[in-house]
């Protein structure tokens, strides 16, 4: 079993800072989860949350490669594989800008694209 938080199901509270490029992860983040969706047969409202639990006979039969906000990806990729079903609940969440402590940046999206391809296509 799998479990992940949501920043976007009814029910979870967010609070984001009011700026366009706040709209624009936002954007990004609906596009890689649908993307994540589409190859993994999930389910996911938010794909890339930092919210996830697991039980530990199932993350520690799954050997994890990348670092970062690649991450998200790769391990929804494995758990997909195995056929677990991802489920979510509802979180809170405050957004941060760059300035207090948001450390991703526009190339990750492309990153996690890449990460998404190659562990659904090329590393099964």
């Amino acid at each position: 079993m799998c479990v992940y938080g949501s920043r976007v199901l009814p029910g979870a509270k967010r609070i984001r800072p009011k700026s366009l490029s706040f709209a624009f992860r936002t954007l990004a983040n609906f596009f890689l989860t649908f993307l994540s969706n589409l190859v993994n047969d999930q389910k996911l409202t938010d794909a890339h949350t930092c919210y996830k639990v697991f039980r530990s006979n199932l993350i520690k039969d799954i050997q994890l490669v990348e670092k970062g906000f690649n991450f998200c990806p790769e391990i929804t990729a494995k758990v997909s594989q195995k056929g677990v079903k991802i489920f979510e609940v509802p979180i809170s969440y405050k957004g941060r800008t760059h300035k207090e402590g948001k450390k991703i940046k526009f190339i990750d999206g492309f990153k996690a694209i890449k990460t998404i391809i190659y562990y659904n296509l090329f590393k099964k």
